[in-house]
């Protein structure tokens, strides 16, 4: 099912949701990112991201009440989605409002304050069926998020 806020568009997965706080193995041959020479992570599921600024504030838990900015782009760089078009930040309850199943186990290990490029496999995004004009099928997304807030009803 699809939803479409404006012109962005939020795939709903009924996946699992995998998370995992798996380091690189010491002493292993640790891929970088060509952009920025970071160390990448690779999970199990075959996520793999990048953490451009740790955060220092809280971390993410299941049923939090999170908002991001983000800007997601296609592997030649065509950006097909930022919260900044929506007019700010995208809020959803992490591991709860269901996302992409990349999204969701990117986010997962985040704190407040953080930035971190997710580079998201087709089978943890849109998969065969890809996403509208926007998204091709079998697309890798690259997607760098900000960990903006987590606004906990009180």
């Amino acid at each position: 099912m699809a939803l479409s806020f404006g012109a962005m568009i939020l795939i709903f997965s009924n996946s699992a949701q995998a998370q995992t706080n798996a380091p690189a193995p010491a002493g292993a041959n640790v891929e970088t990112d060509k952009d920025t020479g970071k160390p990448i992570v690779s999970t199990p599921s075959g996520l793999k991201y990048v953490d451009l600024v740790v955060g220092t504030g809280a971390a993410v838990k299941t049923g939090d009440h999170v908002s991001v900015n983000y800007v997601g782009k296609l592997l030649d760089g065509t950006k097909f989605d930022a919260s900044a078009d929506h007019g700010g930040t995208f809020d959803y309850v992490q591991g709860v409002t269901s996302l992409i199943a990349g999204w969701t186990e990117g986010t997962s290990t985040m704190k407040v304050g953080g930035k971190r490029k997710l580079i998201i496999p087709p089978q943890l995004g849109y998969g065969m069926q890809g996403a509208g004009d926007a998204v091709p099928p079998n697309a890798t997304l690259i997607f760098e998020i900000e960990l903006v807030a987590i606004n906990n009803p009180k």
